[in-house]
């Protein structure tokens, strides 16, 4: 039940004080008053407003009445009076909602219902009529007349709980609606029917599951994000669609807008290093993508697994070290042999990782292959023919020498790759030729021991891009230096 705190209860003492003028004179403040409205506002916190409306209204006109005879300095023992009637009318207004909580203990678990589902903001018109009814039956209890105050309750609990129902479609729903209504609107039907169409079925399958479980909005919730976007998609697509045939008329308009939609797989496969082609539509190019991606893919888990077994090598080095550590006591050769080793292999995963954070992806592909790691230099480019490197090269090669400053010791293959133009036996030697200048850089420019570093060429023999293209041959024509780790 509401307690009312003892300061708040002063105010309540002032009718006493009445009979004692030079008491009086300093009893009823502006504190008093104040004391008074908190009351009301805590009383509100619990719904004893809404439980007792007559007596709360009671309550809040004397607080009024005493904070406005305060204001214009009317005689103290009629604001005390005001306080009083306020406090008494508060007491009146906690009884009565106590006995309300008894007897309608589901219909205000309904009310609070509607209340979380945002009923008063998002289903104004529905809260309205329930809430008029709601206060209709919490009067007429108030003033004793039971039956009629359940009559009104049960009318009560149907119209909030049909206030609930609209305040949860509103809030899952609305959005999506309405991007339908602008939609409708917008004739986006004339031209991607069967989108706008899905959007809608996929709305009326959301209110469906909201009727029939409101409290479990997983489902709906997923549908109206469905629609959302098949009705966002929908009004794309007439823009689209509208677009192109106005160009159509001046010629051309089908064709650019085919041509747009194979840039970016244009740029997707150039970035994998494939050349796609669409003479024959967009489902080979599609295909060619996906299997791509199918290999990368397990590339990766590849990768992952290889990442997890080393984890487990490592693990097993350190379970070693601490038995000997344990059984031998302090340190010993086999303990020091296999922290080093340990030690060794987290050092060298660390250069790695930090060799492939060095280049872009237009400078250089890092990965591992067995033990060795390998650059491919994809930006160190020859000009067709040609076998010496080019001053753009420079900025790269400087990485190149930053990243096998982390290897030193490490031996080192440098692979020369031509593209497919000309004859083999050509381009076998040029690829060797341009491996060699490589190599010859790397000892005359860094300073690396020439004993540590071999060259070699293949030729046009490992391609890593089509033949067919300027872009693809570009990208063959490489170097890839082979770090052996071990």
């Amino acid at each position: 039940m509401f307690q009312l705190s003892a300061h708040r209860l002063r105010a309540g003492l002032l009718a006493c004080c009445l009979l004692l003028p030079g008491l009086a004179a300093v009893a009823a403040d502006a504190t008093d008053v104040d004391a008074l409205k908190a009351a009301l506002v805590d009383a509100r916190v619990e719904q004893i407003d809404a439980l007792a409306p007559r007596s709360f209204e009671l309550a809040e006109r004397a607080a009024d009445t005493a904070s406005r005879d305060l204001e214009r300095n009317r005689p103290i023992d009629r604001i005390a009076a005001r306080i009083a009637e306020g406090e008494v009318a508060l007491r009146d207004a906690t009884r009565i909602a106590e006995g309300a909580r008894q007897l309608f203990s589901g219909l205000i678990d309904t009310r609070s219902d509607a209340i979380v589902a945002q009923a008063p903001d998002l289903a104004t018109e529905a809260w309205s009529r329930a809430a008029g009814r709601f206060e209709q039956a919490m009067r007429e209890h108030e003033s004793g007349n039971l039956p009629n105050a359940q009559r009104r309750a049960a009318e009560a609990e149907v119209l909030l709980r049909e206030a609930e129902m609209a305040g949860i479609k509103a809030g899952l729903l609305d959005e999506a609606r309405l991007l339908v209504e602008q939609a409708d609107q917008q004739r986006v039907a004339r031209f991607a029917p069967r989108t706008l169409q899905d959007a809608k079925r996929l709305l009326m399958e959301a209110d469906q599951e909201i009727q029939r479980n409101r409290y479990d909005v997983a489902l709906p919730r997923r549908l109206v994000a469905q629609a959302t976007y098949e009705a966002r998609h929908a009004s794309y697509l007439a823009r689209q669609i509208e677009q192109v045939l106005a160009q159509e008329k001046q010629g051309g308009g089908v064709e650019a807008l085919i041509l747009d939609w194979e840039t970016p797989l244009r740029q997707i496969a150039a970035d994998m290093e494939l050349d796609i082609r669409f003479d024959e539509g967009h489902h080979p190019p599609m295909k060619e993508l996906g299997e791509h991606a199918r290999q990368q893919a397990q590339e990766i888990r590849r990768l992952k697994q290889e990442l997890i077994d080393r984890d487990d090598q490592i693990s097993a080095l350190n379970a070693e070290s601490q038995r000997l550590s344990s059984r031998l006591g302090g340190e010993s050769q086999e303990r020091i042999a296999l922290q080093r080793q340990v030690d060794a292999q987290a050092q060298r995963r660390a250069d790695i990782a930090a060799v492939e954070s060095m280049f872009t992806q237009q400078e250089a592909r890092v990965y591992r292959q067995g033990n060795d790691l390998v650059m491919s230099l994809l930006g160190l480019n020859f000009a067709s023919g040609r076998r010496t490197l080019s001053p753009a090269g420079t900025a790269l090669m400087q990485k190149v020498r930053e990243a096998l400053g982390r290897f030193s010791g490490a031996s080192i293959l440098v692979e020369g790759h031509t593209d497919a133009q000309g004859s083999d036996s050509a381009n076998l030697i040029l690829s060797q030729d341009r491996a060699d200048a490589v190599r010859q850089y790397l000892v005359s420019e860094f300073g690396l021991d020439a004993e540590r570093i071999t060259s070699i060429g293949y030729g046009e023999a490992r391609p890593v891009a089509t033949n067919e293209t300027a872009v693809g041959r570009a990208r063959n024509r490489r170097i890839d230096l082979v770090i052996h780790l071990e």
